[in-house]
């Protein structure tokens, strides 16, 4: 009897004691002061904590301190992560879908990636590959353009046989369609393979020009949108299911089409920004190209469509997506 009713006792002060503050944790492979660390996912963590009830709290753990950058998906599935910035063509066949925005032509900006991910997912064209995940938002990085050594490049015979630092595997084949080979490097390893004159470019954004100093190594930059990656904020849906019924609610609030179209003002501000800098400074060579000269970079990639759905596992679907992509692209 005795020990039932100290049981009892027990139970009962535990459901008394005031419950202990839940940190939720969200997985950056950027360091720190990385754009996307700092002016994203710090950013959206600024906005939300507030909102949510005082148990439940999030904290940016950034510099892949969690795990390497193509293993962000995977720890946010897994829950050593509640959050995971994800990059999707860095786990090749896992978001397949997602790619279509490195096309050529297809994303110019973030804005209008953006809008195509977005338009995508609400068709449930992207239902397949997120369906482990609770989405807060899906984007694109600006164009990519060819941040290059030396006096740069005006067409392709100029990187002729050249290497360059890719952004995924697709990128690889597109330097391979303009005569360059594609390298993979990780980001903070770029510096010093421009340095050393292992690579002669990267095919990369403004921000991440700024952010690992590459105006030192690579002086000359191409303005041409070569291609364009896509960006995912993804949950752990347990962790999400977790939550009381108004943290939900906030969560739900602070996801999806709106939040990712804030992300991409953010994007398309910043890239706008950091390139007005350093033409300011006159100490980066912008390379604008004549209309003669892009036709020639337009020509050697006029097969490039073509050659995204042939990579992809159900080509009959990644044509229609193809499709609508080009659709809304052209909107």
């Amino acid at each position: 009897m005795l020990k039932t009713v100290l049981k009892t006792a027990a139970i009962a002060l535990a459901l008394a004691a005031p419950a202990q503050a839940r940190e939720m944790r969200v997985s950056s492979h950027e360091p720190q002061q990385g754009f996307y660390s700092a002016k994203i996912l710090q950013a959206w963590i600024d906005q939300i904590n507030p909102k949510l009830s005082d148990d439940n709290k999030f904290k940016l753990y950034p510099g892949a301190i969690l795990g390497a950058p193509p293993a962000q998906a995977q720890l946010v599935k897994a829950g050593v992560a509640d959050i995971s910035l994800v990059v999707p063509t860095y786990t090749p066949g896992l978001f397949p879908m997602s790619g279509v925005v490195e096309v050529p032509a297809i994303a110019q900006s973030s804005k209008q990636g953006t809008k195509i991910l977005n338009a995508l997912a609400e068709q449930g064209a992207l239902d397949k590959e997120y369906g482990d995940y609770k989405i807060i938002a899906l984007f694109t990085t600006p164009g990519y353009r060819f941040l290059m050594s030396g006096e740069g490049a005006r067409t392709p015979d100029d990187i002729k046989g050249k290497k360059l630092r890719a952004p995924s595997q697709f990128g690889s084949v597109l330097l391979g369609m303009v005569g360059a080979a594609g390298v993979s490097l990780p980001a903070p390893q770029v510096y010093e393979n421009l340095e050393r004159g292992v690579v002669a470019g990267a095919v990369w954004v403004m921000d991440a020009y700024r952010t690992f100093r590459l105006d030192e190594v690579a002086t000359s930059i191409i303005t041409t949108r070569f291609t364009a990656q896509p960006m995912a904020i993804l949950m752990n849906k347990e962790t999400y299911a977790s939550l009381p019924e108004a943290d939900r609610a906030v969560l739900d609030s602070m996801s999806g089409a709106k939040t990712a179209e804030w992300i991409a003002g953010v994007v398309d501000a910043a890239d706008a920004s950091i390139e007005a800098d350093y033409r300011s400074a006159g100490k980066v060579n912008f390379i604008e190209l004549t209309e003669a000269e892009q036709a020639k970079w337009d020509a050697a990639l006029s097969g490039a469509a073509d050659k995204w759905v042939e990579t992809q596992a159900d080509p009959d679907n990644a044509r229609k997506v193809l499709e609508t992509a080009r659709k809304i692209s052209a909107e």
